[in-house]
């Protein structure tokens, strides 16, 4: 049988959309979420028991408790405690943490990719490409350059994208949210109870929620319609958004190459930009 993890994140696997949940929970915090009762898995992933039973055997094991005997053989190093990631590494190598923290941001992406379920990042792109709904992006205190920076290039790929801006204005901006529109939510710990409460109210009005999120028990997961995960312990006591980063990077690359009438768009506001920065004081 191959490496559980590689199993477990085959795009060849044909999964409903509640077995996918249970592959998402366990991928959120590999192996932990595993490792406990089925009930307390269940139960993270927002689906019945059941369900879990089909998938694992569907995975070729017998049982839920042939499933964790495989976790179990497969742990490693990385089973911490989101308090002790925060904290600064007491064995770094001393005079080399410039290295150490760039390796160590390789290993976060190799873990990012792991992260990954193809048909979620379908069915996000496929979201917003389709204009016929408006884009809402809205990040947190360290998180909001990860929205903006998206946003940005988002404005490039088609119309209708939106910030929303943690200002005096941000209820006004909410209540503008649409049925069926997007909203992009970057949230990582310490998760901020004013992103909570904004996705909340867009959810009820009926919004649909991506959030971009940590590995760990954020408060807006269960609210949240599809969840791109990211690991964030780092190096120092700060934790990184390096793989967050890429992972908005990717999606970037994906709706770019998707985009059918890119070129022309970017044409037509190219021209655009050239007429509006254009000095009087040159025409002449």
């Amino acid at each position: 049988m191959p490496v559980l993890r590689d199993l477990i994140t085959d795009a060849g696997l044909e999964l409903t959309p509640s077995e996918r949940k249970v592959i998402r929970a366990l991928l959120d915090q590999y192996p932990r979420n595993g490792l406990g009762p089925m009930s307390r898995l269940a139960e993270h992933a927002g689906v019945s028991d059941p369900t879990i039973v089909r998938l694992v055997k569907k995975l070729g094991f017998s049982g839920y408790a042939d499933f964790q005997n495989a976790l179990l053989s497969e742990m490693d190093h990385r089973w911490r405690s989101p308090s002790a990631q925060l904290q600064p590494r007491p064995d770094l190598p001393k005079g080399d943490t410039w290295s150490h923290s760039l390796e160590h941001s390789h290993r976060a992406l190799e873990d990012t990719h792991a992260l990954t379920q193809p048909e979620d990042i379908r069915i996000l792109v496929e979201w917003l490409l389709d204009t016929r709904h408006q884009v809402h992006c809205f990040g947190g205190c360290f998180s909001s350059f990860l929205a903006h920076y998206l946003l940005n290039h988002l404005r490039l790929l088609r119309p209708g994208c939106f910030a929303l801006e943690d200002n005096a204005q941000l209820p006004d901006h909410v209540f503008d949210v649409q049925r069926q529109d997007v909203v992009l939510v970057f949230d990582y710990r310490r998760y901020q109870s004013r992103t909570l409460r904004l996705t909340s109210a867009v959810k009820n009005q009926y919004a649909r929620v991506v959030l971009f999120t940590d590995i760990y028990a954020s408060p807006l997961r269960e609210m949240a319609d599809l969840i791109i995960s990211a690991p964030v312990e780092s190096v120092s006591a700060f934790d990184t958004l390096v793989p967050a980063l890429a992972q908005v990077e990717a999606l970037i690359a994906c709706l770019t190459l998707r985009s059918a009438d890119l070129a022309e768009r970017l044409e037509g506001i190219d021209a655009l930009r050239g007429e509006f920065d254009t000095h009087l004081l040159e025409e002449q």
